[in-house]
């Protein structure tokens, strides 16, 4: 049995030991609840991320004067990525509430459950990824396939941060109710001070509000995705050490707070 000393590697071993039963957690998440009785299926994870890329295409592409074939690829893979983070957020916080009948079973890793919501969201995120790659290669015609390379550490910093951030919205909800309502708002906030919809470099001479593009890490972390595949190069050291210092930071807030609360948590729930 596994005490609260959680970072030891058996339990990471125990976690790869249920790792039949995390996976028919997410084929029931995918399958039986989220698309049972669907028409379109696995089809709606595209439908909001290209529904929203074309008509904000139609408007912010006109308002920031940037062509089609530059601000779509652009705003798509900021759209997925970010849909990705922020499902990985929001539905995090039911994390260990709709495992709660497993918790209180039996003593099974806690991070298995927010495990679960961030394997779901990132089949959905693969899948509009795709699509975004396809996009990119249809209107730049060539994407680098040496720069690609650098999308595998990228992703796995992506799906690690996306875990750590599940983990500690999980655990918020499970002791603050309101704590879902909150980080709504939040992203709601965070969404329109990331650059998502627009570049930096259209806000010139904005001294202060470029440092706080230069030092976002949500920023960063899209810059870490969008770069080898628009630009065919590396992101900047400033980037990949912000993403990696963000990540750090809220990996370690995750883990401090499993081992907290690794045998309390089932009596909030």
């Amino acid at each position: 049995m596994i005490g609260p000393q959680i970072i030891h590697l058996d339990y990471l071993e125990r976690i790869w030991q249920l790792r039949y039963f995390i996976f028919a957690l997410v084929q029931n998440d995918i399958v039986n609840q989220r698309y049972k009785g669907s028409f379109l299926g696995v089809g709606w994870s595209l439908m909001r991320p290209m529904v929203m890329t074309a008509i904000l295409c139609v408007v912010f592409g006109k308002l920031f004067n940037r062509p089609l074939a530059e601000y779509a690829p652009y705003l798509l893979l900021g759209m997925t990525t970010w849909q990705f983070l922020t499902e990985s957020i929001n539905q995090g916080c039911c994390a260990f509430i709709t495992g709660a009948s497993y918790i209180k079973q039996q003593r099974v890793p806690l991070a298995i459950f927010p495990l679960r919501i961030v394997l779901a969201s990132a089949f959905h995120f693969l899948i509009a990824f795709g699509i975004a790659l396809a996009v990119t290669l249809i209107f730049r015609g060539y994407i680098d396939p040496l720069a690609l390379l650098a999308l595998i550490p990228a992703l796995l910093i992506l799906f690690l941060l996306a875990w750590s951030l599940a983990i500690v919205s999980g655990v918020l909800q499970a002791h603050f109710p309101d704590m879902a309502n909150m980080l709504e708002i939040f992203l709601q906030i965070a969404f329109y001070v990331t650059p998502i919809l627009y570049r930096p470099e259209d806000f010139p001479n904005r001294g202060r509000l470029m440092e706080f593009f230069d030092w976002n890490p949500f920023a960063s972390i899209l810059a870490l995705v969008r770069t080898p595949i628009l630009d065919g190069t590396l992101p900047t050291g400033q980037q990949i050490f912000l993403s990696l210092a963000f990540l750090a930071a809220v990996g370690t807030l995750a883990i401090f707070l499993l081992r907290k609360l690794e045998r309390t948590l089932v009596f909030w729930i």
